[in-house]
């Protein structure tokens, strides 16, 4: 008897190292494999966004260069700005807390910093993105000359207000009810949404951006106007 439970007791110990060793990959309190499904929303809210933008202003609904409705430019933004600073009301940098008080002053400082944070980080990022692909494509994406407040062709005031504006509310009020949401479908089929739909996303914008460096030539697949 004595043998047998020192042996189970070796297998729990053995059983318990394996689960420390093999830990599922976690981002900043998120499986990963529910963090992705939540960069396939984000990238569908992104190809929504900027459609809108498209149909107010130019009359315009296309593919905006991608076969599928999702643009994963925007589930990167959404995995670097949470991994970066978190959200408006757990605003950190990387690990380290902003504010380690809670109270109504300094949940308004932490409201204030993330918005400007994100405004900068749309208004360089626009421009760093924009500015890679023409110089080593030779493609102009898009171009915001004839917009008001713009700063050089790639951003300009107005717009970076809009879409920072548009994260800022998502990340404050919709992230963590989304996040809550996505978690009751349980790991199995988040699993294989992330291996189904999640790769498919992700080849369809690796093949946008080879095309459009191979050829100086972003692809459309489809448009309508009028």
């Amino acid at each position: 008897m004595e043998n047998t439970a020192a042996a189970g007791g070796e297998a729990a110990e053995k059983l318990s190292e394996k689960d420390k060793k093999f830990k599922p990959l976690s981002i900043f309190g998120y499986d990963a494999r529910y963090f992705f499904i939540g960069m396939i929303v984000f990238a569908f809210f992104g190809f929504c966004a900027e459609n809108i933008g498209r149909m107010t202003v130019q009359h315009i609904f296309d593919c905006r260069h991608q076969l599928l409705p999702f643009l994963f430019a925007y589930g990167i933004a959404l995995l670097a700005v949470y991994v970066l600073i978190g959200t408006p009301d757990d605003l950190r940098f990387f690990n380290i807390r902003i504010f380690r008080q809670k109270n109504t002053r300094n949940k308004i400082l932490s409201h204030i910093i993330y918005f400007s944070v994100i405004f900068v980080f749309i208004l360089g990022g626009e421009i760093a993105v924009g500015m890679i692909y023409e110089k080593f494509a030779g493609v102009i994406l898009w171009d915001y000359s004839d917009i008001p407040t713009h700063i050089t062709r790639y951003t300009s005031i107005l717009t970076t207000l809009l879409y920072g504006g548009g994260v800022y509310l998502l990340m404050a009020f919709a992230f963590r009810p989304m996040m809550k949401l996505i978690m009751k479908m349980g790991l199995k089929a988040a699993t294989i949404i992330d291996c189904t739909l999640g790769v498919a996303i992700v080849i369809d914008f690796l093949i946008m951006i080879i095309i459009t460096f191979v050829t100086g030539s972003a692809p459309d697949y489809w448009s309508i106007s009028w």
